[in-house]
């Protein structure tokens, strides 16, 4: 004997039955999304800029095949200075439109910036980056990966070590006492702010931490700095500290706290408030202070 089923108790079973299948198959179709979502990317193995490591230079900025990226000191005020017709083809600019960055660096320190003739470069925190191209049998050719023929040429030309607290300008410099204008190379902060020597540090030499105190470490706040990692036109073994009082009037300049001030050479390193902690910028270079004068911080 055969038993029927009701109509609509089967068409409730199929419409469970169906809702089932749906729910398996969503599932499914879930699953194999999860599955394919790629792995994400590591930075290191994308990157297009690079570092490299040196005995000598330590770490530098290369391009994404290890060639080697440089800086140039008359680059100070953030626009290309390399313009011409000798200087830009030994010099070719480094540009990558997307740039990608490993895990030692911040992509947000690098940018682009159009030269004066129109050509796209990169910049690394707002020095513009550059290849070297010697001359060889008169055809200029872009280093192999790995060399670095082109750092410390001029004096004005380095590897660019993202670990630099100390960098080379180069520039026309007013001075302030006779109005003469002259090309000077000097030593700036990682930021580009000019630093300074004090002619009294040569002449008392025995109370440099007191030369320029209270007034005029307001006007004039040092460098307090221990560890200098600078390009290898400065050498190491010509920086010291002297030991000042705690500092508090560092203002922009920081410091606060702080007693160990920079000397290259035996010369204290100092900043120029008039200068606005604004990079590139030179208002000090032979100021006359109760007939001491203030110098850039020449090699």
């Amino acid at each position: 004997m055969t038993t029927s089923v009701n109509p609509s108790v089967r068409r409730l079973w199929l419409f469970a039955l169906g809702l089932a299948l749906l729910g398996l198959l969503s599932l499914g179709v879930s699953s194999c999304k999860k599955d394919a979502t790629p792995p994400a990317e590591d930075p290191d193995a994308v990157a297009n800029v690079k570092l490299a490591t040196s005995p000598t230079l330590g770490s530098y900025l290369t391009d994404a095949n290890g060639n080697t990226l440089y800086f140039f000191a008359r680059d100070i005020d953030g626009a290309n200075a390399c313009t011409s017709a000798t200087c830009m083809p030994l010099w070719p600019v480094y540009y990558e439109a997307n740039i990608k960055v490993p895990k030692a660096l911040n992509a947000a320190d690098f940018a682009t910036k159009t030269t004066a003739d129109g050509r796209q470069q990169t910049t690394y925190k707002g020095w513009p980056l550059y290849y070297y191209a010697p001359a060889t049998g008169g055809v200029y050719t872009r280093e192999t990966p790995g060399q670095t023929g082109g750092n410390g040429i001029g004096g004005i030309w380095h590897v660019l070590n993202p670990g630099y607290n100390l960098m080379l300008a180069s520039k026309n410099v007013e001075d302030k006492t006779t109005h003469v204008v002259a090309s000077k190379t000097f030593m700036v902060d990682a930021q580009g702010r000019t630093l300074y020597y004090f002619a009294k540090d040569n002449t008392s030499a025995s109370t440099q931490p007191t030369n320029c105190t209270g007034g005029c470490a307001a006007i004039w706040p040092a460098l307090y700095m221990s560890a200098p990692v600078a390009p290898s036109s400065l050498k190491n073994t010509d920086f010291a500290t002297i030991t000042r009082e705690s500092n508090s009037s560092g203002g922009a300049y920081g410091g606060t706290g702080a007693t160990q001030q920079l000397t290259y050479k035996g010369h204290p390193l100092y900043y120029y408030a008039g200068d606005a902690a604004t990079r590139g910028k030179v208002e000090g270079h032979d100021l006359d202070d109760s007939g001491d004068k203030w110098y850039v911080a020449a090699p």
